[in-house]
């Protein structure tokens, strides 16, 4: 029996091995493109060491791309990705699953530890603090899952609870999580602190309904300005009096004006060595389409001040015809040095069959 229980052991270990190994590629890049191979679902930058992160499906894995190198380094995942977060220090990542949290050594390119979680992973932020906090997709009021990392116990954050389906943010202080609800009207902003480990909400924005807020949030470089989802620019502040207060809108492009056609964030990057943003916009109703653009705007005055033109390709209809479309942009980075702007493209050449790219400016 004794024989048996090792022999399982090693197989398991050599499974384990060979589901999160690692691979290394460098990519091609034709025309300022790169082709990935797999589907994507989520992804974010690190600017302490220029790594644009990714999890896809088919297969299953996180996708490390060193922008400095040009090199793909692929961690093998043992279950579906929903979401991913990297560390403010570029050193680790987690991914969240149905019911699992991953975590990622990007030094060493290995899963360390796969936890057990009461809930689907909608969104997953990593703490600096050894904690990794997950917003659910459902249950409507619900509360942030806050899972220690040290010993895998998983605690619910006190006070209000929060939305299913919020999206989080951890401030560059690294003391504290932003949240922005969706699927509430008017949607809300709420900032909760970290310093003790689980999350403890402390108090959302002034406002109910003054200023659209939608649903996601970004931070600038230092952390004293949160762009969120509905145009609308918040301070970020120690203070609470000062904080989430009105600093502004981020100007549309002028075509686009009118209240029917009020566009939304999607994805947005801000750049301190140039005091520029990069961001993705579409429209809030269902069907509205995201605009084949990456604008640009002074972050400090926020006018717009130029767009970058993503490319335009041939497909098939679903009556067989050959059309032409722009590719649809899902998210936008900007490099540390602010001279290389990353964005994550979709095209569906063919009926149900998506392409994905990384176009590069």
């Amino acid at each position: 029996m004794n024989k048996k229980i090792q022999l399982l052991a090693c197989i398991l270990l050599v499974l384990l091995a060979f589901s999160c190994r690692k691979k290394e590629e460098e990519l091609a890049i034709a025309e300022g493109k790169i082709t990935l191979k797999s589907n994507l679902i989520d992804a974010e930058y690190s600017k302490k060491n220029d790594l644009l992160i990714y999890v896809s499906t088919n297969p299953h894995q996180l996708n490390v791309y060193n922008t400095l190198t040009n090199k793909l380094e692929i961690v093998g995942l043992g279950f579906a990705p929903m979401s991913v977060s990297i560390a403010l220090d570029g050193k680790t990542a987690i991914v969240g699953h149905d019911a699992r949290v991953s975590h990622v050594d990007l030094t060493k390119l290995s899963v360390t530890k796969v936890y057990d979680v009461t809930c689907e992973a909608f969104d997953v932020v990593l703490g600096s603090n050894g904690w990794a906090y997950v917003l659910p997709k459902r249950d409507q009021w619900s509360n942030i899952h806050c899972l220690n990392l040290s010993t895998g116990e998983e605690i619910l954050s006190t006070g209000y609870s929060i939305y299913a389906g919020s999206k989080g943010k951890l401030h560059p202080s690294g003391k504290y999580l932003y949240v922005t609800n969706n699927g509430l009207s008017p949607s809300d902003i709420e900032k909760f602190d970290l310093r003790e480990g689980a999350a403890n909400r402390m108090y959302d924005s002034p406002y109910h309904g003054d200023y659209p807020i939608s649903g996601d949030l970004w931070f600038s470089e230092d952390g004293n300005r949160i762009f969120v989802k509905g145009r609308t620019v918040l301070k970020a502040s120690e203070i609470k009096s000062q904080d989430m207060v009105y600093n502004g809108t981020v100007s549309d492009d002028t075509l686009f004006n009118g209240y029917y056609n009020y566009r939304s964030i999607l994805s947005l990057d801000h750049s301190q060595v140039t005091n520029t943003l990069y961001y993705i916009v579409k429209g809030e109703r269902y069907d509205s389409s995201t605009m084949p653009f990456v604008y640009i705007n002074n972050a400090t005055n926020l006018d717009i001040t130029g767009k970058l033109e993503l490319e335009k390709y041939a497909a098939v209809d679903n009556t067989g015809k050959t059309v032409m479309r722009s590719v649809e942009p899902l998210f936008v980075f900007i490099n540390s040095r602010g001279s290389r702007v990353y964005v994550i493209t979709k095209a569906e050449k063919e009926v149900n069959k998506s392409e994905w790219k990384i176009q590069i400016f």
